[in-house]
């Protein structure tokens, strides 16, 4: 089966060795951020690729952003990239905070 292009939590919750990888701005990454494993902002994302494929050999890796559009539009571009183990977390952060999960601010 071909892991979809984004999940919701609930399909998230089902996945084993998730990767958590955070594609937001430093300064979002202030207000909140979910206890993940990695932080590539968008505008490295391109030069990150190799990063990407490592994280997959350990697990799904599963993007987010603060609404899901700017992950979706990253799963797309990694997949076209060769990396297939990556969705996009549907909702982002919005979606994990509305349902009163676990966040925390970085500083």
């Amino acid at each position: 089966m071909t892991l979809p292009l984004e999940i919701n939590l609930a399909a998230f919750d089902t996945i084993e060795n998730a990767m958590l990888v955070d594609c937001r701005t430093p300064e979002e990454r202030l207000e909140a951020a979910i206890p993940d494993q990695a932080f590539v902002p968008m505008d490295e994302a391109s030069a990150r690729i190799e990063d990407f494929k490592s994280w997959e050999d350990q697990g799904t890796v599963v993007i987010y952003c603060r609404s899901g559009r700017r992950s979706l539009n990253l799963t797309v571009a990694l997949r076209e990239a060769g990396v297939e183990n990556v969705c996009s977390l549907a909702g982002g952060i919005q979606a994990w905070i509305s349902e009163g999960r676990e966040v925390h601010p970085k500083s």
